[in-house]
């Protein structure tokens, strides 16, 4: 576990994030459709508001990693900030970037595809300003996005990603998993989401990858990377 999993705040922070139940995606026609992502919005509901409790905790706990943030967490949320199977290297013991994993790599980008159309509706309807547009002390350190703040997209990548990856190496899916959740906590490491932008990305990205997964024409291409995975091509 990273030295920053193992600190108070955040630690609270983790532990609220990571026994979010699983929830099923909402049960529109289309990923992406009008009906489709007024479902996403109701699943994740509304930013906390300025001035609320929530607003107040988001602010304490990103203006306490940014003091508290390591040389190796800047550069490990650095890494991140151009999304890339790579993230998932290390914990499923197999190269994913240059590997003979071509099947796996076109489920994950039809995937990312799928969560694009979500996920920029979203930041448009709810047009939440990112924490550094919006609080003088936030200093990044990773690149400022343009695109509004909720729900993080990083999270929401994350977690979808590794949602397929389990189903692909069952064996390690808490390690996948874990691994998923932390590109979204570095997003509030680096400085340029909240962290309830990152739950909400968190609970967009396993709710898209269920629904995306469950369609016949999916289910029949992950059980072809399958036999990637099990040295069978």
């Amino acid at each position: 576990m990273s030295r920053s999993m193992q600190r108070p705040l955040l630690a609270l922070f983790l532990a609220f994030s990571s026994c979010l139940a699983p929830l099923a995606a909402p049960a529109a026609a289309t990923q992406g459709s009008a009906a489709q992502v007024k479902d996403y919005a109701a699943l994740i509901g509304h930013f906390p508001p300025p001035g609320s409790e929530g607003a107040i905790a988001d602010q304490a706990i990103l203006l306490w990693l940014q003091r508290a943030r390591t040389p190796g967490e800047v550069r490990r949320a650095q890494s991140e900030v151009k999304l890339h199977l790579g993230v998932f290297s290390e914990v499923t013991g197999q190269d994913l970037e240059s590997g003979p994993f071509p099947l796996t790599r076109a489920l994950a980008a039809d995937l990312l595809d799928a969560l694009h159309q979500v996920t920029g509706a979203l930041k448009q309807q709810f047009a939440r300003p990112r924490p550094y547009d919006a609080i003088p002390q936030v200093k990044p350190a990773v690149s400022r996005e343009s695109s509004y703040s909720y729900p993080s997209g990083h999270s929401t990548w994350g977690m979808a990603e590794a949602t397929l990856l389990a189903e692909l190496q069952p064996e390690r899916r808490e390690a996948i998993l874990d691994r998923g959740r932390q590109v979204g906590y570095d997003r509030v490491v680096g400085g340029v989401h909240y962290p309830s932008d990152v739950d909400a990305g968190q609970i967009l990205g396993n709710a898209i990858a269920q629904a995306w997964l469950a369609e016949p024409a999916h289910r029949r291409r992950v059980e072809l990377a399958k036999a990637e995975w099990n040295g069978e091509q």
